[in-house]
């Protein structure tokens, strides 16, 4: 599988146990860049990026093998409730879906944002991943 798929409650229930920050959770290993989608059900965005942004992952994934990791992170939307997808608003600071971010641990910072963008075209976001992964490289030889 090329995108790790988690729910958010229980990635919410997972994060309540660490006391960590989403980012910390997301992002714990220098030398890697982090791809993190925040998509929501029925969400008409969401399903048009989720096969481009499935071949992007397959395609950076046989590039840079373990060197980058994407995550989506599916919010549950139920038309009785907008409960959960404000609890994620809270948890990740981002308004619409699908928001795409891009992570990096740095030895002093710890798990950082360095990109974030609502439903990018795949170019941008490969081109941004493709920069997150130099960086990455470069601050894991800095250590």
């Amino acid at each position: 599988m090329q995108i790790e798929n988690v729910e958010f409650t229980r990635f919410e229930s997972e994060l309540s146990k660490t006391h960590v920050s989403a980012k910390e959770h997301l992002a714990p290993d220098m030398g890697r860049a982090y791809v993190v989608a925040i998509t929501r059900e029925n969400c008409p965005a969401c399903q048009k990026q989720k096969p481009r942004l499935d071949k992007l992952a397959a395609t950076l994934k046989q590039k840079h093998r373990d060197k980058v990791v994407f995550i989506r992170i599916h919010v549950r939307r139920p038309s009785t409730s907008e409960e959960e997808s404000l609890r994620s608003k809270d948890v990740f600071g981002h308004y619409f879906y699908p928001t795409n971010l891009i992570l990096l641990r740095i030895a002093d910072r710890g798990a950082v944002e360095i990109y974030r963008n609502t439903s990018p075209t795949m170019g941008e976001l490969g081109r941004n991943v493709e920069n997150a992964v130099e960086m990455a490289d470069m601050l894991e030889k800095q250590r």
